[in-house]
């Protein structure tokens, strides 16, 4: 099971690092923009990729305890 909980771990830090790139390209066009009506956009471009981030970290949560419990009835019906 461990190799399934290195996999999940693996996973949710490459998806992590992919969100946060797009997050910082995002506030450093931010930073770069003056029009409000652009600015608020990419604020809550933002705001989605961080919500988006804890979602995944969520799932991966949620899929962990799938795989783990799966594994335990597999062992129990084994003889």
């Amino acid at each position: 099971m461990s190799e399934s909980n290195n996999r999940l771990k693996e996973i949710s830090d490459k998806m992590s690092e992919h969100i946060i790139a797009v997050k910082g390209t995002l506030e450093l066009l931010d930073a770069s923009v003056s029009e409000d009506d652009l600015h608020s956009l990419i604020l809550k471009a933002v705001e989605r990729m961080e919500n988006m981030q804890r979602l995944s970290d969520e799932l991966l949560a949620v899929l962990k305890q799938v795989l783990e419990k799966m594994s335990e009835a597999k062992d129990r019906k084994e003889p």
